[in-house]
């Protein structure tokens, strides 16, 4: 008796096939040997698909069969040691074997028997297992496990997330963004590309590509989002609420006294989340030659996201665009500390800046500055005797007066006597919080683009891309800005 492939591993031939065909039907000179390929590639789609309608029939039949031998109203009571596995099922729905077997069993499965912690724990622990098909890209750190438990209770953001790690979602991504003509694609891939569009039409990213979800090498460009707070919504929510406060004050009260009221002000914090976006053109020509498609999206994605939001988190103006850690603390003067000499550092005015902080922000507080700054401060080491402060074959300090430094090229770097200039930040950055949406990555495939001449095509398809993101300082006390003093 013939065996029966499994319905995806056909679906992936025939697509094999069809890509084939397609290749060389667009070909303007097409040798024999390709037409050869494409013929036999033609000849072989009508068998492929009558074994796929019968292997989709005897899924069907097995799972329909599978469903009445757990019936508890359809099977006589017996020892079910053998199968401890297997939950038992309430209803006429097939059961969800847990820990083992198809990631993707509770999406096509009735779910109506479970509890909603069972729910929630098996939507889970099958993001977990799925994740485990995919090979994440270089410096991946395990965030996808961090956002899947923290949302764990937002059941429509996690099932969203393991129906884009879907085979056939991935399959028909990778074709609708280079142009495929939706007919082209299978059912069960139509099926699969229709959970992930959002509400503006554009495709989300699969789950293991999607650069707000995959943080890479965290800290590594975007060194403010390596040492900050970073919180995560989902659903349709666009700013993060917290709430500050200076902090309750005890007293010493003699017994039996009335103690005193304590409770703290309570200050609301709100940190809105801001749309980013790229355009990415190449030519139809180009497009055609993509080849490993997948990993060229990804990269672009986490490359453009990560320069995007470093800057933003250093500088962002908070207008149409993340609040910066120093263009926070620029608006508040009560953190500003100024040089004693314009463009002159001392040992005094870091000194200074650092005391200024106080006991309570100073523990896990550390400098951030651009690495020209660093250099500057080194050359205080003429006080000691010596030219700098460390050995010149060696990297700078990472250590400024017992605490760390961080620095980025992408924090301020201008030094003159003409201008109040920000020089550093010095302080807890647990107290500026990054915000991001995970899952939210989506793109749009643009078939043609037009030129602005005359409103006519020119032979350029692009890729529009869409995310989210927002920072702000909910505590600038916790903070030390150094600045500048104008001597003009």
């Amino acid at each position: 008796m013939p065996r029966f492939r499994n319905p995806d591993v056909i679906e992936a031939e025939i697509s094999r096939h069809t890509t084939t065909i397609f290749a060389v039907e667009d070909m303007e000179s097409p040798a024999e040997e390709d037409i050869t390929r494409s013929d036999a590639a033609l000849a072989a789609i009508p068998a492929l698909e009558a074994e796929l309608t019968a292997s989709k029939a005897r899924q069907a039949e097995i799972q329909r069969l599978r469903g009445l031998a757990l019936d508890t109203d359809a099977t006589e009571p017996g020892d079910q040691r053998v199968t401890p596995a297997i939950e038992r099922r309430r209803d006429n729905g097939p059961a969800i074997v847990r820990g083992k077997g198809d990631e993707f069993e509770i999406l096509r499965s009735n779910t109506r028997h479970m509890g909603e912690d069972e729910y929630r724990d098996t939507l889970q622990d099958s993001i977990l297992r799925a994740s485990e098909r995919y090979e994440m890209p270089d410096g991946y750190t395990d965030s996808l496990p961090k956002f899947v438990k923290r949302h764990k209770r937002d059941t429509s953001w996690s099932k969203n997330i393991l129906q884009r790690m879907d085979p056939n979602y991935i399959s028909a991504f990778e074709k609708v963004v280079i142009g495929t003509d939706p007919a082209f694609l299978s059912d069960i891939e139509r099926a699969a590309m229709a959970v992930g569009t959002n509400t503006a039409g554009g495709h989300l990213v699969p789950t293991h590509l999607d650069p707000t979800l995959i943080l890479t090498n965290a800290g590594a460009k975007d060194v403010v989002r390596g040492i900050s707070r970073v919180v995560t919504l989902t659903g349709g929510a666009n700013r993060w609420n917290g709430v500050t406060t200076a902090g309750s004050t005890a007293s010493w009260d003699a017994e039996l006294t009335e103690v005193s009221d304590d409770t703290p002000a309570i200050a609301p914090a709100q940190v809105p989340v801001y749309s980013a976006k790229s355009l990415i053109q190449a030519s139809i020509e180009a497009f055609e030659d993509i080849t490993g498609l997948a990993s060229d999206v990804q990269m672009l994605l986490q490359d453009s996201k990560v320069r995007l939001e470093a800057a933003a988190h250093m500088t962002g103006s908070g207008s149409g665009q993340p609040t910066g850690i120093f263009t926070a603390l620029d608006a508040n003067t009560n953190v500003e500390v100024s040089l004693t000499t314009g463009s002159t550092f001392t040992r005094a005015d870091l000194a200074g800046i650092a005391n200024a902080l106080g006991d309570r922000w100073t523990d896990g507080a550390r400098w951030l500055m651009h690495p020209a700054m660093a250099e500057r401060i080194a050359a205080l080491g003429t006080a000691l005797g010596a030219s700098y402060s460390v050995d010149m074959t060696q990297q700078l300090n990472e250590q400024l007066l017992g605490f760390p430094i961080v620095k980025s090229f992408t924090a301020p770097n201008v030094f003159q006597t003409t201008t109040i200039d920000n020089l550093l930040v010095f302080g807890l950055f647990s107290n500026f919080v990054i915000v991001d949406k995970p899952g939210s990555t989506s793109i749009e495939f643009i078939p043609h683009m037009f030129n602005t001449s005359n409103n006519l095509p020119d032979g350029r398809r692009a890729w529009y891309m869409h995310f989210r993101n927002g920072s702000d300082s909910v505590n600038d006390l916790a903070f030390r800005l150094l600045q500048d003093k104008t001597t003009a």
